[in-house]
């Protein structure tokens, strides 16, 4: 299997840009989402950004002397969720009264909902943030589990993403 991708990468991030230099200080690196596996059309998951981002840092680390440096901007990040609230709250700020948070932040709203079918990134980054979000798992995608997942649990399961919906508009219209 040729690798020849794999080793310009490494060759950019050892140099400090320009391959063929002398090692120099790693330029900064970026990833958009950290999921090892996401549910396409296939049957099966498939392998996601994390998967590559693992695959990088494994082969980087084993032939530099200084570990890989990078930034995750992705779920489960709970930068990507504080973000989402911020503009949220800016959006609805001219049509709600704006509440503030135990932290003294402000926010709109009393809960923030996060469906999602993958516990490693969309429940683990809810719960990382806490309130206002309330995290919903639906088994439409990488979660198939019969009970909640044991180690990132939802605040509610439910099978299809209609259910969630229902369910909130439920919570929020009475």
């Amino acid at each position: 299997m040729e690798l020849a991708w794999m080793q310009v990468l490494c060759d950019i991030l050892r140099c400090g840009g320009l391959p063929g230099k002398e090692n120099g200080h790693q330029p900064p690196l970026f990833f958009a989402a950290d999921d090892l596996e996401y549910q396409a059309v296939f049957p099966a998951e498939r392998l996601g950004m994390g998967a590559f981002r693992i695959a990088l840092e494994s082969i980087y680390n084993c032939i530099h002397s200084s570990p890989l440096e990078y930034t995750s901007f992705g779920k489960p990040n709970p930068f990507v969720f504080k973000n989402a609230e911020s503009i949220l709250t800016k959006l609805v700020t001219h049509k709600c009264q704006v509440k503030e948070t135990m932290m003294g932040e402000k926010c709109a709203f009393s809960t923030i909902y996060m469906i999602g079918d993958n516990p490693k990134v969309d429940i683990n980054g809810a719960k990382k943030v806490g309130h206002p979000w309330f995290s919903i798992l639906t088994r439409t995608g990488v979660f198939r589990g019969k009970d909640n997942h044991e180690q990132y649990p939802a605040d509610l399961v439910v099978d299809t993403v209609e259910e969630a919906i229902d369910f909130i508009l439920k919570k929020e219209c009475t």
